[in-house]
């Protein structure tokens, strides 16, 4: 009887020290995992981005007066989407479509700090714009370098931070479900080259980041299948990077002559910033050769082709640039000198391609003109015959994008039409009144008919 006794008392003993043991054993694990570490490096490099837009019922396309019967009441819409600061100074990638038609952008930052923001370009055609944060001098954030995406795996977990219903700093995460995937959307515009992931993307997630385990920027979020259950896309990090010079032209932007291009090159192991060319009689011209591999600006390390092209953004015209560079495997200091990129005339061009005469709105004009905005190109004038007239552009238009560029004087409209060739289709958006639209407009080719003034306003 003892001996049962003690036994019962002993398997007793065991049952309940097996729990103990157990509780004592998930105690020593660690609840800091890999995503909790992502969050934390991320986090902060990734914003919010309010905008207010004029938008209106309809949007037609160009014939003849179609806007005629489809002016609605307009409306101030405010919508919300995400974006990653990818340079210390402020430089911020996101969507094209999260700050298309924006009126006015802001950008709150993880510590809830808010700050106005400008687009600097935007390119519909791959989805992609950069904003600058306009930030006190001399302040600088935390950032995050843009990664790879040549080595993405099907199957490997990622992470996705946004904004998504206005929920701001959320994380979801999943994995990568398919890689160069393509997306149509109406207009004939196709995306390729897309990640697909099962991370939970809702609206507000666009333009913020796609993240690896480490906590690396692999992609873009930018759309979702609104007809299924976690399927969602992002730009592939390489497109930012191979679009990342494109979109920040600091010699257009800056009206400075530089002379090299650059590109970023990787290996397995390492990522270089390469000299791709050097135009003849220009400043890079002697100093610089292909094959050069840039490691510091004006004393900086350059990593990355952020570093390098939003570290020249702020030249200008007589500036020395000290670069250094390895050339076979030396170390070489170099400097050079930027020179004065002329200004072309913007109105002048905007005649020869299209047959427009453009003027900058002003408040002024903006009310004798009755027109809904006080920013952009109004037209004045338009060539009977012209490409301009043909399309359906009419008097009081107004003109606010070219390309992935804003224009809103005709210095910025000289910029962007400098290097276009008669014969190029060009990508325009106007407004007519409260409705904004989109169209492609070909430059008149040498040759054509002599046209004559239509209409003209002062």
């Amino acid at each position: 009887m003892v001996k049962r006794l003690l036994l019962c008392i002993v398997t007793l003993a065991l049952l309940q020290a097996g729990p103990l043991g157990a509780v004592r054993a998930w105690g020593e694990i660690s609840r800091t995992t890999p995503v909790v570490l992502a969050y934390r490096k991320a986090g902060p490099a990734v914003v919010n981005i309010s905008t207010e837009k004029i938008v209106s019922g309809r949007v037609g396309l160009f014939g003849r007066d179609p806007f005629a019967d489809i002016f609605r009441r307009p409306m101030r819409q405010k919508s919300a989407g995400s974006g990653v600061i990818v340079h210390s100074d402020g430089y911020v990638v996101t969507n094209a479509h999260v700050v298309s038609r924006a009126l006015q952008i802001t950008i709150q930052l993880a510590d809830k700090t808010r700050y106005e923001a400008k687009v600097i370009s935007s390119d519909s055609t791959h989805d992609l714009a950069i904003l600058k944060i306009e930030l006190p001098k001399g302040k600088t954030l935390p950032h995050l370098p843009i990664g790879r995406s040549d080595d993405l795996m099907v199957g490997e977990t990622v992470i996705a931070i946004g904004n998504p219903m206005g929920f701001e700093s959320t994380l979801t995460t999943g994995v990568i479900s398919a890689t160069d995937r393509k997306l149509a959307f109406s207009g004939n515009v196709e995306y390729g080259g897309l990640i697909q992931t099962d991370a939970p993307i809702n609206p507000g997630n666009s333009g913020g980041p796609l993240l690896n385990i480490r906590g690396e920027l692999i992609g873009i979020n930018t759309a979702i299948r609104a007809d299924a259950q976690n399927i969602g896309f992002a730009i592939a990090a390489d497109t930012v990077t191979g679009q990342f010079t494109r979109l920040m032209d600091f010699e257009r932007i800056n009206r400075v002559v530089f002379g090299a291009s650059v590109a970023q090159k990787r290996d397995k192991d390492s990522v270089a910033i390469e000299v791709t060319e050097v135009r003849a009689k220009s400043p890079a011209d002697g100093v610089l050769k292909v094959g050069d591999v840039i490691v510091s600006l004006n004393g900086k390390t350059v990593r990355r082709i952020p570093d390098f092209v939003c570290g020249m953004t702020s030249a200008e015209s007589g500036d020395k640039i000290s670069l250094t560079v390895l050339r076979g495997g030396k170390r070489m200091d170099r400097s050079l000198e930027l020179t004065v990129r002329p200004k072309p005339d913007g109105n002048k061009l905007a005649r020869k391609l299209f047959g427009l005469t453009l003027r900058k709105i002003d408040r002024e004009l903006a009310t004798e003109l009755s027109l809904a905005t006080s920013r952009g190109l109004v037209v004045v004038g338009i060539e009977a015959g012209s490409p301009a007239q043909k399309l359906g552009i009419d008097l009081k238009d107004v003109i606010f994008q070219i390309e992935r560029f804003y224009v809103t004087d005709l210095d910025a409209l000289g910029v962007v039409l400098e290097d276009v060739k008669p014969g190029d289709t060009i990508r325009v958006g106007g407004a007519r009144g409260y409705v904004r639209y989109w169209t492609a407009i070909k430059a008149a080719r040498p040759g054509a008919p002599s046209t004559r003034e239509r209409t003209k306003r002062r």
